[in-house]
C-alpha cells in the first residue's frame, strides 16, 4: 500500500479505513505474531488484539507512513507478554524472509534460493524475541536504529547491542565472514556495511 494512502486512511480513521489497513495489514502482522507464537488460533488472537490496540493509539503514531513497523511492535509486544504469562518460547520457520541476494529465473537458481532462504529462516528461528524483534524491524521493514529506538521506547545503543548480538548469531550459524554480516540485504547498519567494504 502507497505511503499517501496510508496516511489518508489514517486521518479517516473510520471503520472503512481501519477494515482497508486492517486487510493490507493483516497477513504480514500474522505471519511476525505466528513466528513467536507457533500457534494458529492464538496468532490469530493476538493479531486482531494489535489491530484493536493500534486503531486505539493511532494518535500516537508520529508518522503514519511507518504504520506498519508500528503495528509490528505492538504485535510482537503482545505476543512476548503472552509468552511470558504461558512461560514458553517457540520460535518457527514462518518468518519475514531476508533476502540473500541470489536471483534469476532458471530452475537451478530457484532451487538455490530456496536453500538460502531456509538457511536464513533457521537462523533466524534461534533468535531470542528481543533480537527477532529488532531484526524484523530493520530488514523487513527498513527502518533505521534510531527508528527502531523510538518505537520500542529504548535507546539507540541498546538497539545497537540486540543488532550485534542478533548478527553474531546469524552469521555463526550461517558460517558468514564479517563483511557477508551486513546480509546483503536492505536494511542493515548501512554504515558500517559501507564503510567496512571501503576498507577493504
Amino acid at each position: 500500500m502507497e505511503p499517501d494512502r496510508i496516511l489518508q486512511l489514517i486521518r479517516q480513521n473510520d471503520n472503512d479505513s481501519r477494515r482497508e489497513l486492517f486487510e493490507a495489514f493483516y497477513r504480514r502482522t500474522y505471519a511476525v505474531v505466528f513466528s513467536i507464537l507457533r500457534h494458529r488460533e492464538s496468532a490469530e488472537d493476538i493479531t486482531q488484539d494489535a489491530f484493536i490496540k493500534a486503531f486505539q493509539s493511532l494518535h500516537q503514531l508520529n508518522d503514519g507512513a511507518k504504520f506498519g513497523a508500528w503495528l509490528a511492535v505492538i504485535a510482537s509486544n503482545l505476543a512476548r507478554n503472552y509468552l511470558k504469562r504461558e512461560k514458553r518460547i517457540i520460535l518457527t520457520d514462518e518468518l519475514p524472509v531476508i533476502e540473500t541476494g541470489i536471483s534469476g529465473d532458471d530452475t537451478e537458481q530457484e532451487a538455490l534460493r530456496s536453500m538460502e532462504v531456509d538457511r536464513v529462516r533457521n537462523a533466524v528461528r534461534e533468535l531470542p524475541p528481543d533480537q527477532y524483534q529488532v531484526i524484523v524491524l530493520q530488514y523487513y521493514h527498513d527502518l533505521k536504529v534510531e527508528e527502531i529506538a523510538d518505537m520500542l521506547k529504548i535507546s539507540p545503543g541498546t538497539v545497537k547491542s540486540r543488532l550485534f548480538r542478533a548478527r553474531q548469531r546469524l552469521a555463526g550459524f550461517l558460517e558468514l565472514d564479517d563483511d557477508s554480516g551486513c546480509l546483503n540485504t536492505k536494511g542493515g547498519d548501512r554504515e558500517r556495511c559501507q564503510n567496512s567494504q571501503l576498507e577493504n
